[in-house]
């Protein structure tokens, strides 16, 4: 049976490859997003485990994953001889990043989670132009404040009395964390794979915060079953099919479907009923994508 679905899978991929590379991309590109947008789906149904344990299982499990399919490709080379300063500086911005968002999606719920940690795009933005000391311009101005608009909108129901303040800043630190993150990666223009040794680190490093921080959790079958699917699809074939679409299409093209990623996320929290969706947060949705497009596409 497996045979025979990789069989099936190979012939597609043989269809889409000989409609040029336009088509590849968007295919390579799509099932990026559809992987990363899972993330909030999967750690909503892997609850109630601890976030750090969740996240220190998963990120080995990708690392595991990375390193077998560099020594596949004849990369094992590259894998091992990481800078100490990129492995380490990679492993904090993963770590940091997941765990605030876990913990917010936790305090404040998945769909509202999802659309504060998309303030990376314009945190990121804000902090480039403070790095290289200068103003916004006045469309990425217009594109940050759009984003926390956004923000705003997705979490003003649970304004009138309910609304978890801390869980909302632990979400704000996430997206302050993969922001500050992605600057510094963009500075650094390392070619090599530095995420799947990187998260073998961040592993060993959250299961380590788990221990001493949290109440030591054996996840059930079920658990570990979601965790096993976090660890290979968001953290790691994402990735995989994210580099090769930057590499047979137009980047400038491929990013801007990325910036769906919320909205996809949300079509699958509701799908699977995982999170209530409502229109407050497909708006504040919106607008978090229209401030990511206004201030990343703008000079």
């Amino acid at each position: 049976m497996l045979c025979h679905l990789l069989k099936r899978l190979r012939a597609r991929w043989s269809t889409i490859k000989s409609s040029g590379p336009n088509a590849r991309s968007y295919a390579l590109v799509a099932g990026a997003v559809v992987l990363w947008a899972s993330w909030p789906a999967l750690a909503t149904a892997v609850s109630p485990a601890p976030p750090l344990l969740v996240l220190g299982a998963s990120a080995l499990i990708g690392s595991v994953l990375s390193c077998f399919l560099a020594v596949q490709q004849g990369r094992s080379q590259a894998f091992v001889y990481v800078p100490l300063k990129t492995l380490v500086f990679v492993a904090i911005g993963l770590m940091g990043n997941n765990a605030f968002y876990l913990a917010a999606i936790a305090r404040i719920g998945p769909a509202e989670a999802n659309v504060v940690h998309y303030l990376w795009p314009v945190l990121f933005v804000l902090l480039a132009s403070l790095l290289h000391r200068r103003m916004p311009s006045l469309l990425q101005t217009l594109g940050i404040a759009c984003g926390f608009l956004g923000v705003a909108i997705a979490l003003s129901p649970k304004m009138a009395g309910n609304l978890d303040v801390f869980g909302a800043l632990l979400g704000v630190c996430g997206a302050l964390t993969f922001a500050a993150y992605s600057v510094g990666r963009s500075l650094a223009k390392v070619e090599t794979d530095v995420v799947g040794p990187s998260l073998g680190l961040a592993g060993v490093c959250a299961l380590g915060a788990h221990v001493l921080l949290e109440p030591i959790y054996w996840p059930s079958a079920k658990e570990w079953f979601v965790i096993a699917l976090m660890g290979i699809g968001p953290f790691t074939v994402a990735n995989v099919l994210w580099d090769r679409a930057t590499r047979a299409g137009s980047t400038a093209t491929i990013s801007s479907l990325a910036f769906l990623t919320p909205l996809v996320a949300m079509g699958l929290l509701a799908a699977f009923g995982l999170g209530q969706v409502g229109i407050a947060v497909v708006v504040g949705a919106l607008f978090a994508i229209a401030g990511a497009l206004l201030s990343s596409g703008s000079k």
